[in-house]
């Protein structure tokens, strides 16, 4: 089977590296760049020209979630690869009103901005890149199918016990500039959720705030509004679909059809067509992508409990192809130092955009309780980065798209849009 998935995977590389323009890839220290990288190493008849995003020292300050920029160089030097590495250090104050207008939505990933960075730079060089999106949908790459399997061993300690453990951890500091606190936040996340359904510990697990938060900083119109609405429906919906599946193919159904569908290759999409770059995706080829949920066993795909590893079978089918480092390599994920940007690049931004009066006139959210996120995420009781992150996108995208203000809030962005078409 290992020898079916390399053989596919390497036609599928092959197909997407047909091109009048010149062409290149994303290259990351994870696996599923690595790997098509490598495949198309084999096939191109010049160097593959191959671009790394990183940030500089200070912003990697207790950040597990970036990428070691010299990992990637070493596998392009053992492939025969050209690599840029492009360190970047944007203006992100002025940049994010920008990329949230080219988003067109609300988006509140800061994986927007990286995506956008690395394509903007690449686009000096190539025209098309490849990217591995849908490796983890396809192969179960996230530490969020891994929590299934450790809630439900939670669960099997007494309650007595759990209900002593649970403040705890809850209490516990967010061990912010630490390369713990993702691993903090996963374990907080689990024991919020153990005691749900498999399908509900998912979904919670796919949200930054539980019903109990939201119910709290919704304001009374807000909650009269939305009154009797199920933001799950389509989650749940999918899940019914596939219910018969084993639940970790059950989980990567859904993760496909949503998760990767309207996150992962709209901001993709969107952030290379402003760069003028065309993002092609080899992972989501349909025959290699059926043969692979149709064929290869959960077993196969997450092996182990305590530390499982993910992709296991495409792992096995790289081990000749990729070295022993990048095989090893754990999960990082196409992250931005958000932490350090709302500590420092936008602090100011945080205190005009999140200030009482201006969310007190969007009537969407108790300015309290928004403040109260902002004031322990400063004090580092707790890492609400992420949420801080959702509030601003959310209020950048009302000031462009709702109250018209895009040149004051992205002064020149429509100039500069026009001259690109015209």
């Amino acid at each position: 089977m290992c020898d079916e998935i390399r053989e596919r995977f390497r036609r599928s590389v092959e197909a997407r590296m047909v091109s009048d323009v010149p062409i290149g890839a994303f290259l990351s220290a994870g696996l599923d760049s690595s790997s098509i990288v490598a495949m198309m190493s084999r096939a191109a008849r010049q160097p593959v020209r191959t671009y790394t995003i990183t940030f500089p020292s200070k912003y990697r300050v207790g950040e597990s979630t970036l990428d070691n920029p010299d990992v990637p160089a070493r596998l392009a030097r053992h492939l025969g690869c050209e690599n840029h590495r492009i360190t970047v250090e944007p203006d992100v104050a002025e940049l994010l009103p920008k990329l949230i207008w080219h988003m067109d939505e609300p988006t509140a990933d800061p994986a927007i901005m990286t995506a956008y960075l690395v394509c903007r730079e690449a686009r000096k060089h190539a025209t098309v890149l490849l990217s591995g999106v849908g490796g983890d949908e396809l192969f179960a790459g996230y530490r969020k199918h891994t929590a299934h399997y450790w809630a439900q061993a939670y669960r099997r300690i007494p309650a007595q016990l759990r209900y002593l453990v649970e403040p705890a951890l809850m209490n516990m500091p967010s061990l912010r500039g630490n390369r713990m606190k993702g691993t903090m936040r996963l374990a907080r996340k689990m024991v919020r959720s153990a005691s749900l359904s498999p399908v509900e510990r998912f979904i919670m697990n796919c949200t930054y705030l539980d019903e109990r938060q939201k119910s709290r900083l919704y304001t009374p119109e807000l909650l009269d509004q939305i009154s009797g609405s199920d933001p799950t429906v389509q989650h749940h919906a999918c899940f019914e679909k596939v219910q018969d599946a084993d639940f970790l193919n059950q989980m990567l159904y859904v993760d496909s059809k949503i998760f990767m569908a309207s996150l992962n290759l709209t901001y993709n999409d969107k952030m290379s067509m402003a760069s003028s770059v065309e993002i092609r995706v080899p992972f989501l080829d349909r025959e290699l992508a059926e043969f692979v949920a149709c064929n290869v066993p959960p077993r196969f795909k997450l092996k182990g409990f305590f530390r499982p590893t993910t992709k296991y079978i495409f792992r096995k089918a790289m081990q000749d192809v990729l070295p022993r480092e990048v095989l090893a390599q754990p999960k990082a994920g196409f992250a931005a130092p958000v932490d350090y940007w709302l500590e420092h690049d936008l602090n100011e931004v945080v205190d005009d955009l999140l200030s009482e009066s201006q969310i007190r006139k969007r009537a969407l959210f108790r300015p309290e309780l928004v403040r109260s996120f902002v004031n322990e995420h400063r004090s580092g009781a707790h890492d609400w980065s992420t949420q801080i992150w959702q509030f601003l996108t959310l209020e950048l995208w009302m000031q462009v798209f709702l109250d018209g203000q895009s040149n004051r809030v992205a002064p020149g962005v429509f100039q500069a849009e026009q001259v690109a078409t015209a």
